[in-house]
């Protein structure tokens, strides 16, 4: 049993229970001293009625004191709580929400049944302890289920709905959800109100939690013991075409976790193409090791759509497998702008990027139909920039199209392009001819991802144009500190040009593959759509227009539509494959995983849960056996 107060506030007042107190001090009766003859039996009198005195002015006091301390308890409303009544008791009609952990971590098997189960068996027991005076609101951590299920009902419903809630991929911080039914429990009208969440205490859900509005006392009633567990778990994969490979071959590289102090040894990881084993390898973990794996993609006339990297473990299978869909195979299409020929090194990639299929312009042959029909837009020495093309430049960022400027050295003679690149707040300042090589990669964006500060040991650059975007990425730097190829969104600047007399970057072995990797970055959309996380919305680069259906992981089968960029496909709450069709039959597949925050199964510290009950004084951590 615990006590409460309705309005705690009040209790502030208890601190005028002092008054009396001062006012007996302070304001003390002192009687009048008058002599007479017969002294010391008058003496004796007086000192019988001061005792008598005294005892009635203390019984005053305390008797004052009382009615100030009751009179504020009143108002603050005292409840007498029971932590969870006892079974056939009667008590206060209570309401109760209970919250059931159902992230993937708590699939774990522990003695041969996912600990999940438990968590069940936990939140029926509870509710069995209620009678149908009582209120309860059955919730998870699962958005999608909380939004069919965020009122109260009598505890005879909700055991029938336990059974409805599984472990999902898609879920939200336990402060969310509190924020969520916060309302739906100020609203009810009961004093008792109690929040139970059933958990494996996992520090993920734990997330913000200072930041939440508790409506009552939150009691966290655990599932599991604190005990050394393992897991293994498919980090990411994915596919890199051949030009870009090491072995001239296109392969899946993908990463595997030890999320365990245990060595593991003979981990059996699988790559799967289009439902189908193609290779499998055995390999070896240290305790917290990750390992990168390197497949080949098998030489077939069969079209691979989509691909998953799965790890046998069958302990916490959710984490087991990294789905991904190949690129769409489709060329670039690259518009160049310029008023003289391309170099020949330049000209020739843009050949094998795009199967010869590019076109080139001058600024005055521009128009709305090449806007339409390009996606990326290289400028290059352009013998004018009038209002019209600064116009289009505009258009062709506004749409999400993208543009590659190379510089002459020549720009400053160009108004137009100086001033629609000042409005872009970009600004070449001078060119610096002194000699100088690339010693950095920016690896961490997708056009370096797999270059080196090594594959440009052999590039020298003799003049380059020193570049002030303070917006920009650096994606190439010399080691005098200054950018040469740097990016914002769909705007790609370098810092100098792609001729002999500039650098000799254009004949060095990986100068078609940076090139090839910026043709498809930023000429494909499509060709960067690999995977997305589940519960998030594919919305736009698709590059699909009308009526479709889309069968879900569990089968299921589903309209969509699209309307231009616009996507109305939102149920992506599971992960796994998500098969696009038209009436000629399959048009795109799309990959959803569900992040590995849980996979490490990091629990909450005892120092962890002692910090959140200080900070959060109606925050109770219970143990297994006195819950």
């Amino acid at each position: 049993m615990n006590l409460s107060f309705l309005n705690s506030l009040f209790l502030i007042g208890l601190a005028a229970a002092i008054i009396p107190i001062l006012i007996h001090l302070f304001i003390k009766y002192k009687p009048k001293i008058v002599y007479f003859s017969s002294l010391r039996f008058l003496k004796e009198v007086q000192k019988k009625k001061s005792r008598l005195f005294r005892l009635r002015e203390l019984l005053l006091l305390i008797t004052r004191i009382l009615i100030i301390i009751f009179f504020i308890l009143a108002l603050a409303r005292p409840v007498l709580k029971a932590l969870l009544p006892q079974k056939n008791t009667s008590h206060a009609p209570t309401a109760i929400t209970l919250i059931l952990d159902n992230s993937f971590s708590m699939n774990y098997l522990e003695k041969e049944k996912p600990i999940f189960s438990d968590a069940r068996q936990k939140a029926q027991e509870i509710l069995e302890l209620l009678n149908d005076k009582d209120r309860v609101v059955l919730v998870s951590l699962e958005p999608a289920y909380n939004a069919k299920h965020d009122y109260f009902t009598s505890p005879t419903q909700a055991v029938k709905e336990i059974t409805s809630i599984s472990i999902s991929d898609n879920t939200q911080a336990l402060q969310q959800v509190l924020e969520n039914i916060e309302q739906e429990i100020m609203n009810i009208d009961m004093i008792n109100k109690e929040i139970y969440f059933i958990t494996d205490e996992q520090r993920v859900p734990w997330k913000d939690i200072m930041d939440a509005k508790l409506a009552a006392d939150l009691f966290v009633i655990p599932v599991v013991e604190d005990s050394v567990r393992q897991n293994i778990s498919s980090v990411s994969a994915r596919y890199v075409p051949k030009i870009l490979s090491g072995t001239n071959e296109p392969v899946i590289q993908a990463v595997i976790k030890n999320n365990s102090s245990k060595t593991l040894s003979d981990v059996i990881v699988s790559l799967v193409l289009n439902n189908i084993t193609r290779a499998e390898t055995a390999l070896n973990l240290n305790p917290y090791q990750s390992k990168q794996l390197t497949f080949e993609v098998p030489r077939q006339g069969e079209r691979f759509h989509f691909g998953e990297v799965r790890v046998k473990d069958e302990i916490l299978p959710d984490d087991n497998v990294f789905y991904f869909n190949f690129p769409v195979q489709s060329k670039p299409k690259i518009c160049v702008i310029s008023s003289i020929l391309l170099p020949a090194a330049l000209s020739s990639i843009l050949d094998v990027i795009t199967q010869q299929q590019w076109e080139q312009k001058t600024p005055q042959e521009i128009n709305e139909q090449i806007i339409e029909n390009n996606q990326l837009f290289i400028l290059y020495s352009m013998n004018a920039f009038d209002e019209q093309l600064r116009f289009y430049a505009d258009e062709i960022l506004q749409k999400g199209k993208a543009i590659f400027l190379i510089p002459d050295e020549h720009i400053y003679q160009k108004i137009g392009l100086q001033e629609w690149l000042i409005g872009q707040n970009i600004h070449f300042k001078n060119i610096e001819e002194e000699l100088s090589t690339i010693d950095f990669v920016n690896r961490a964006h997708p056009i370096c991802a797999v270059l080196t500060e090594e594959h440009f040991q052999s590039a020298d650059i003799s003049k380059m144009w020193i570049v002030d975007a303070p917006d920009f990425v650096p994606l190439l730097a010399s080691d005098t500190g200054n950018s040469v190829l740097l990016i914002k969104d769909n705007l790609l600047l370098s810092a100098i040009d792609l001729t002999e007399s500039w650098s000799n970057i254009i004949y060095q072995t990986v100068f078609p593959v940076l090139f090839y990797n910026i043709g498809y970055f930023l000429g494909d959309v499509s060709s960067e759509i690999t995977q997305y996380t589940v519960g998030n919305e594919p919305a736009g680069g698709l590059d699909l227009d009308g009526e479709f259906t889309c069968q879900m992981p569990d089968g299921e089968i589903i309209p969509l539509t699209f309307i231009g960029n616009r996507s109305t496909f939102t149920q992506t709450d599971r992960q796994g494959h998500y098969f696009i069709y038209d009436d000629s039959g399959l048009v795109k597949v799309l990959s959803f995983n569900a992040p590995r925050d849980e996979s490490d199964l990091s629990l909450l510290s005892s120092a962890q849960k002692e910090q959140i009950m200080k900070e959060g004084s109606n925050i109770h951590f219970l143990t297994a056996e006195n819950w």
